[in-house]
């Protein structure tokens, strides 16, 4: 396990797209409403020769992908890396690792399936009517295109998760100071706001057609990531929204609900029974093909906490008679460190075990994609996450990572990795 500093991200990878346009969509047509107890399929995706056919595809979630700095650290405590934009450039000294590398990273560990998050404040800051005033684009969807052409390109089909509304799509004064604790916390769009948040959606579904399933918002039970508090009725008309640009898109792939952060239950968090409760009662089970799922254990035993999780949220779709409609993981994991001192991790070298147990533990479910939270630590020692990656902050295999690759996902070496 060495690192690859020459890691490379040929030409086929690095295929600068620009794509601006309103979201019309090419081929208008129909977008079929699941009867009863059908469900739109998902894409047909490889999996390793030596899992079985139900095996669901499995990948990474990557905090989408951005380029990050790798530098000295001049703060103690500071982190060493430093996400950028595309076009912001590293301070001098340091070294860029860009987001298309760390999606090759997840492909060099077998992945067909990563988590891609489309963010509408980065992709339509302005109102359209303002971005119409000033000659500017209404969308920019470059940055995302180009990391959804990376994956396709790897072989990788991604789940992508739509959310945070900007700024002037929100409901005034929810985004006011004190009201959501952290300084990014992603607002939903105002009920006046749907119609924008269905151009939104239609255009991800017209510019990343081949991926594998849309998720509409992420963690939408939790204050956190719905600010200032989850609200299932707002959150229920974002689903039709998502459901009608389908429509108008002649959109064939599934749309999921957001996976809901679990229990235990913490500041501003609605339990995930609830809020999936509320939304088959306001939307309805013809609104969505898929039930996202973020079921992580809370301590040991592992898998069975997981799979308890995902037995939780199947009752709820059999008590509203939609027991047919699949689960897909589009967050799971748990944390591996040298001494394992929190109630969320494991030791270095069982990390890899209990991940891959939890996966095959699906295999006996209806579940269609196990995603793993996350590719590498986030190197900030406050965060539960902190060390929930298969590689360390500055992107060094873990041996999660190699354990994976190989009982997963069918490599027989373990693949380099680091910047």
């Amino acid at each position: 396990m060495v690192a690859a500093a020459a890691l490379a991200v040929g030409g086929g990878i690095a295929l600068a797209v620009l794509v601006i346009g309103g979201g019309q969509p090419t081929q208008p047509g129909p977008r079929p409403a699941p009867g009863p107890h059908t469900t739109v399929p998902s894409p047909r995706v490889s999996v390793p020769r030596h899992n079985p056919p139900q095996s669901p595809p499995w990948g990474f979630v990557g905090r989408g992908w951005p380029d990050l700095c790798y530098g000295p650290v001049v703060t103690p405590g500071a982190r060493e890396q430093q996400p950028v934009s595309d076009a912001q450039p590293c301070r001098p000294g340091s070294r860029r690792i860009t987001g298309l590398t760390q999606i090759s990273l997840t492909a060099r560990a077998g992945a067909d399936v990563d988590r891609l998050e489309a963010i509408w404040s980065t992709i339509e800051p302005l109102p359209p009517a303002e971005a119409a005033a000033r000659g500017a684009p209404r969308f920019n969807w470059a940055p995302l295109v180009h990391r959804y052409r990376a994956m396709l390109h790897d072989g990788i089909r991604p789940i992508v998760v739509a959310y945070g509304a900007p700024e002037w799509a929100r409901i005034p004064g929810w985004d006011r100071p004190g009201m959501c604790a952290g300084s990014a916390c992603p607002f939903p769009p105002a009920p006046r706001s749907i119609p924008e948040w269905r151009a939104f959606v239609r255009g991800l579904m017209v510019h990343l057609p081949e991926m594998s399933a849309l998720e509409v918002w992420n963690e939408p039970n939790y204050a956190r990531f719905f600010a200032p508090h989850a609200e299932p009725a707002l959150y229920a008309r974002m689903l039709e929204g998502a459901d009608q640009a389908g429509r108008e898109a002649g959109f064939r792939r599934p749309i999921l609900t957001g996976g809901p952060s679990p229990v235990p239950p913490a500041g501003g968090k609605m339990p995930p029974v609830q809020f999936l409760s509320r939304v088959y009662d306001i939307a309805g089970r013809r609104a969505f093909d898929g039930i996202g799922a973020h079921p992580y254990p809370v301590g040991p035993p592992w898998t069975a906490r997981m799979t308890a999780n995902l037995d939780q949220l199947r009752a709820v779709s059999e008590r509203f008679d939609d027991g047919s409609t699949p689960l897909w993981i589009t967050e799971v994991g748990i944390g591996g460190s040298r001494r394992a001192a929190g109630h969320f991790d494991v030791p270095l070298n069982r990390q890899g075990p209990v991940l891959a147990r939890m996966y095959r533990a699906t295999q006996r479910m209806d579940v269609r994609s196990f995603l793993v939270y996350t590719l590498y630590d986030s190197g900030v020692p406050t965060s539960r996450f902190a060390t929930y990656g298969v590689l360390t902050p500055s992107l060094r295999p873990k041996p999660a990572y190699c354990y994976l690759a190989q009982r997963i996902g069918g490599k027989r070496g373990s693949p380099r990795a680091g910047p």
